[in-house]
């Protein structure tokens, strides 16, 4: 494919105007300026805070082919990328090709941020598993390239389950009934800490939850759903009966204590943890079990996994060429290139759908039992993450008020059905007063 112009244009008032309505989902991206004709190769803007390898993927690019020419403009942090984002809209003009995505791809699009690239994602998007194309799509639109989520599997303390003799639990409610006999013998079926909401949300996003969906111009809001009701009468069981601890991630010394101190038997994680798990689990390094993480239903798999998109700003003209940038991504020769200059390691390409040819170079040696085991695990858990899950317009607003809300449920202050309702009526009272039309599920 050439390419034979330049992305950078300016950007009109119109399209910078921020949509106050959902209506900004329902169609294509506004037509961008004309492309200034140029012979030679298009050259795209990538922004992004990967200070160890996003410049050398990006030179490793440009030296494989001559369609396409990346500068890779290195961000001091999702924070610094979100305020220099801001400026560059705002300023109308030098508006980058590829936005490292640092948040929901909805508030992209809502903002009139995000540009629909459909056109351009589509003739390739078989490279890509489903979890990755749904976290990539709003309306059934490509607004985001796709997107691997790190789907979850759990790690158990096989000496703690062989001692008790626990059987590996494969539903949730297996699960809860493990907490019982762990309890009986003073060990901890997992942790819950209570600033983190994300094992709430991650349950009710595997068991189908949609807190956020689109209902026509509006939002359809409802954190009460059967899912999510599901999701939390497990977690109040684990905390009702006292199955569980607290530990605090802030204090990651002490929690990683914890869990290498024989007293908690299973935790769900991600590949990108086990290197800290290998470093800070001296004492039971070798007798971790990677298995399943556990269903709802036995018909069908789901792992819970989120991602946060990459995006092609409006008033960028190219995105093509970014979709040829980012498909080299996902083939061999990209993701060798990623291959991080200190220790070697490369990440798993969880966007892929067979991401088995890397998986084994992600597990720390030494840390598992068993890592073929592991490594057909996490390539399982891959291939049935979810990775869609709307977090609406104003997920700034509400998120905090689900750790609070959280926070009160774990220490047994109120009940987590309770919790669930007070967030659906702060998020609701917040869209009201910015205008933005909803309706409610019941």
């Amino acid at each position: 494919m050439k390419f034979t112009h330049r992305r950078r244009v300016t950007l009109s008032a119109a399209v910078l105007a921020s949509a106050a309505l959902l209506s900004a989902c329902g169609g294509g991206s506004a037509s961008p300026a004309a492309p200034e004709a140029r012979s030679g190769p298009v050259t795209i803007d990538v922004w992004g805070w990967n200070a160890e390898t996003g410049k050398q993927i990006a030179d490793a690019f440009n030296a494989a082919q001559s369609d396409v020419k990346v500068n890779y403009v290195l961000q001091a942090s999702n924070t610094a990328t979100q305020t220099n984002f801001r400026n560059a809209m705002e300023a109308k003009s030098d508006v980058p090709c590829l936005v490292q995505g640092f948040a929901p791809l909805t508030t992209m699009v809502v903002n009139g941020w995000a540009q629909d690239i459909t056109d351009a994602v589509t003739p390739t998007e078989d490279i890509y598993n489903d979890g990755a194309k749904a976290a990539a799509k709003v309306n059934d639109r490509y607004y985001g390239l796709p997107s691997g989520s790190d789907g979850q599997f759990m790690i158990v303390n096989k000496d703690t389950y062989d001692k008790y003799g626990v059987k590996i639990p494969t539903t949730w409610q297996e699960f809860v009934d493990a907490g019982k006999i762990f309890k009986a013998n003073g060990v901890d079926v997992t942790n819950l800490a209570g600033e983190d909401p994300s094992t709430l949300m991650n349950l009710a996003q595997q068991g189908g939850a949609e807190w956020f969906a689109i209902d026509g111009d509006k939002w359809k809001v409802n954190f009460t759903d059967k899912a999510t009701m599901a999701a939390a009468d497990i977690i109040q069981q684990l905390i009702d009966n006292d199955f569980v601890s607290n530990q605090t991630y802030k204090d990651r010394p002490a929690l990683y204590s914890y869990f290498d101190s024989g007293k908690m038997a299973s935790t769900t994680t991600q590949w990108w943890s086990l290197t800290g798990y290998k470093t800070n689990f001296p004492a039971t390094s070798g007798h971790w079990e990677a298995v399943e993480i556990p269903q709802f239903s036995s018909d069908k798999k789901a792992t819970p996994g989120r991602s946060t998109p990459s995006f092609v700003p409006v008033g960028c003209d190219s995105p093509e060429a970014v979709v040829t940038y980012a498909d080299w991504l996902a083939t061999p020769e990209g993701i060798q290139a990623g291959k991080n200059p200190k220790t070697g390691s490369v990440g798993l390409p969880s966007s892929l759908k067979d991401p088995s040819p890397y998986v084994k170079d992600v597990i720390p040696k030494g840390f598992f039992v068993d890592d073929t085991k592991a490594a057909e695990v996490m390539v399982e858990a891959q291939k049935a993450t979810v990775g869609k899950f709307e977090l609406g317009p104003n997920y700034d607003a509400w998120f905090p008020e689900l750790q609070d809300q959280w926070g009160k449920a774990v220490a047994g202050q109120i009940k987590l059905s309770e919790a669930l309702k007070n967030v659906q009526n702060f998020v609701t009272s917040d869209l009201e007063k910015k205008g933005i039309s909803f309706t409610t599920g019941s």
